[in-house]
């Protein structure tokens, strides 16, 4: 590897073979899930992803590449685990166990695309930050979408979760939550996120 940019492409095939990964895996999450909330917000991520997929490939053209994945172990590894979770006996805690690990899906892609950004922007490939930057709001918004499935999940559960408190205490621990979010994606954003304002 001699320059920046073919640091990018390498980032671009990486996220190429992980989204793939995922439009494979969400219908099996849409099936396993319980709540038809969940349901609903795997099966809209799953017409998000494949959108993904399609803006990755115009992420390479304007890197000036060809579209290409490379095997993403990580996010084999994270799926595979996530698999398991279908095959365990979780009662009526299955749905946590799948938005645990789609989240855990969701800060990988998360902290991958804030890479991405950057590195593009430092190449002068704006049109390619552009397009990649897009993708990490989507994931942004997808990762607090699943906390708050998770939080009425906590509160239906009775009393087994951090929501069995009272209702203002509850409301503070969600802000807790989301302020933590918006520091660790701000922290993984990199140089792209330090110029946009968080929308929490």
């Amino acid at each position: 590897m001699e320059s920046l940019q073919e640091l990018l492409i390498e980032e671009l095939k990486d996220l190429y073979s992980a989204e793939k990964q995922i439009v494979k895996a969400l219908p099996k999450l849409v099936k396993g899930a319980q709540s038809e909330e969940l349901k609903a917000a795997f099966s809209e991520h799953l017409e998000v992803t494949k959108a993904q997929v399609t803006r990755l490939e115009a992420a390479f053209t304007a890197a000036g590449s060809k579209a290409k994945a490379k095997p993403c172990k990580g996010m084999e590894g994270l799926l595979e685990e996530g698999s398991e979770y279908l095959e365990e006996d979780a009662g009526g805690f299955r749905d946590l166990q799948l938005i645990s690990a789609a989240q855990r899906v969701e800060h990988y892609e998360i902290s991958a695309y804030g890479t991405a950004v950057t590195i593009a922007e430092q190449c002068g490939l704006q049109e390619c930050a552009d397009l990649l930057t897009e993708t990490l709001e989507e994931e942004e918004a997808a990762d607090e979408s699943l906390t708050a499935i998770a939080y009425g999940i906590y509160a239906d559960v009775g009393g087994q979760g951090p929501m069995a408190e009272d209702s203002t205490d509850a409301d503070d621990d969600e802000d807790d939550v989301d302020a933590g979010m918006a520091t660790a994606a701000a922290g993984s954003s990199g140089g792209a996120k330090a110029k946009k304002t968080m929308k929490r």
